[in-house]
């Protein structure tokens, strides 16, 4: 079978409408909430403390630059924001009275309106008082600006 020019057009036209349709959308509008995606949140307490540990990621943002995919583990009695294995992003996991366990979640990029780094931070509770903690969950997080340096 010989392959005519107009059929050779209409195939890749139609492969290069799927392939395109078939793509993900990574990228969010710049300001708007961030969804950071936490799976295989371990928590384990004893008198002496909680120790945590859990993978996440998230899209590509303009404000902080390309999708990551890292893990992260920490403990409550740090009592600050620890470096995860992608040292761009830092967790920590603060106590409450009122809701359990906060889960806090900072990422740092390039920076998107001309300052060195872009931060984009949030949280979520991670074990509501008197609960199990969740296996995954969602950090809404939000672009707080350019760093200058």
């Amino acid at each position: 079978m010989q392959l005519t020019t107009p059929l050779i057009t209409t195939l890749l036209s139609l492969i290069s409408t799927t392939t395109a349709a078939a793509l993900p959308q990574t990228t969010v509008t710049p300001g708007a909430t961030t969804p950071w995606d936490v799976s295989n949140f371990v928590l384990g307490c004893s008198p002496g403390g909680c120790t945590y540990t859990f993978d996440i990621s998230g899209p590509a943002t303009a404000d902080v630059g390309p999708t990551f995919s890292t893990s992260c583990s920490g403990s409550d009695e740090q009592q600050k924001m620890v470096p995860c294995s992608d040292t761009n992003i830092e967790s920590n996991l603060v106590p409450t009275q009122d809701v359990g366990l906060v889960l806090q979640v900072s990422r740092f990029g390039d920076g998107a309106n001309g300052g060195d780094n872009g931060y984009m931070y949030g949280n979520a509770t991670a074990a509501p008082e008197g609960e199990g903690a969740f296996a995954s969950f969602v950090v809404p997080a939000e672009f707080y600006g350019d760093i200058v340096y």
